[in-house]
């Protein structure tokens, strides 16, 4: 079976690197958003058999659970390759020959990017890596079987990815995918997303904080 796998922190604490433009109340506002929008993406995908989160977050699994999602309770974070890890055992437990880890910040994702995925998945244990628009991190991760190799996120993650993957012999497949590779941590992330992502609900919320000021078609 292929499971999609979402690892959502506590979001009372998100996004500290946008303390500079916008206080706690209005980040964690705007990170339930951004994950409001990848969970649209992950309910339409057609070929993801289970849909899963793992969170501590109430509020996140209360939605997820709205959304006819599983949900892996978490009683503490360690971080987020060690939540990503403990919970891949447990999708294999529940049945998973892959699974899928997307982020809960990239709004721009779709049912048709994750899908893509699936499609391109090999017949033997292999891995699928989408890194983010710099190539430092790993936006999307696909692994077959789920534990075929150990989560390295942070930091040069994508790299980190790759050497896994060869230090253990898997094969590994590297696709650009520009909706899964924009997402929002910086400040300067906002402008690159402005430009793609007017019809996501992150775009309205970014406008209503008055970071993206939104374009008034005038009339000839």
């Amino acid at each position: 079976m292929k499971f999609i796998l979402i690892p959502v922190k506590e979001l009372s604490t998100a996004n500290e690197r946008l303390s500079s433009i916008l206080s706690q109340a209005k980040r964690t506002e705007l990170a339930y958003v951004m994950l409001s929008d990848v969970f649209s993406a992950m309910k339409s995908s057609k070929l993801a058999d289970r849909k899963v989160v793992v969170t501590l977050d109430k509020k996140a699994e209360k939605i997820a659970l709205k959304e006819g999602f599983e949900v892996i309770r978490e009683e503490k974070q360690e971080g987020e390759s060690s939540s990503v890890d403990q919970a891949l055992q447990v999708c294999k437990m529940m049945g998973a020959k892959s699974v899928l880890v997307i982020p809960g910040d990239a709004p721009l994702i779709t049912g048709e990017d994750l899908d893509f995925i699936f499609e391109k998945e090999r017949e033997e244990n292999s891995v699928i890596l989408v890194p983010s628009h710099d190539e430092l991190g790993t936006n999307a991760i696909l692994r077959k079987p789920p534990d075929a190799i150990p989560s390295r996120f942070g930091h040069d993650s994508f790299r980190k990815h790759k050497e896994e993957s060869e230090k253990r012999n898997i094969p590994y497949d590297v696709y650009k995918i520009e909706n899964i590779s924009v997402d929002i941590d910086e400040p300067e992330d906002i402008d690159n997303f402005s430009l793609y992502g007017s019809n996501t609900k992150t775009f309205k919320e970014l406008c209503r904080l008055g970071l993206i000021k939104q374009k008034v078609e005038k009339s000839a």
